[in-house]
């Protein structure tokens, strides 16, 4: 499932056919569903969506943005505005954060270097001054 909302996400960027994240993670759920053969239950379907509102932390993540509060800290995400701020009160990591920047406004997907450049346009941190640090394995 991630992999296909990655790719979604991708392949968007590069034709200019953005749409929201919850609508790419949707419909890699959808396809990754179909792949495994198992059936679509929509109230199923619904309570794994959800979940991207409620996503659980890494168990040191806390303690590890608490130990940089005299840094700048903000979430550059691929997820919607809608979702990101759920998700950040939710998690609870708005109490700890600077910002939460969506690539909504910018309409293209990281890692488009279009996504990075709002981190300079909303914080007014120059790139190199940057430390980016992903949830993802690559």
């Amino acid at each position: 499932w991630r992999q296909r909302q990655l790719e979604y996400t991708w392949l968007r960027s590069l034709m200019g056919r953005y749409q929201d994240f919850s609508v790419v993670t949707a419909d890699s759920l959808a396809y990754t569903l179909k792949l495994l053969g198992l059936k679509n239950d929509a109230a199923a379907f619904e309570r794994i969506m959800d979940k991207y509102l409620h996503l659980d932390l890494y168990p040191d993540a806390m303690a590890a943005l608490a130990a940089m509060k005299h840094r700048k800290l903000a979430i550059l995400s691929n997820g919607s505005t809608a979702m990101l701020t759920a998700l950040v009160r939710n998690s609870g990591l708005d109490r700890v954060l600077d910002d939460t920047i969506s690539i909504d406004t910018k309409r293209i997907f990281k890692p488009s270097p279009d996504a990075y450049s709002l981190i300079e346009a909303r914080l007014g941190t120059k790139p190199a001054e940057v430390l980016f640090v992903s949830s993802n394995p690559c």
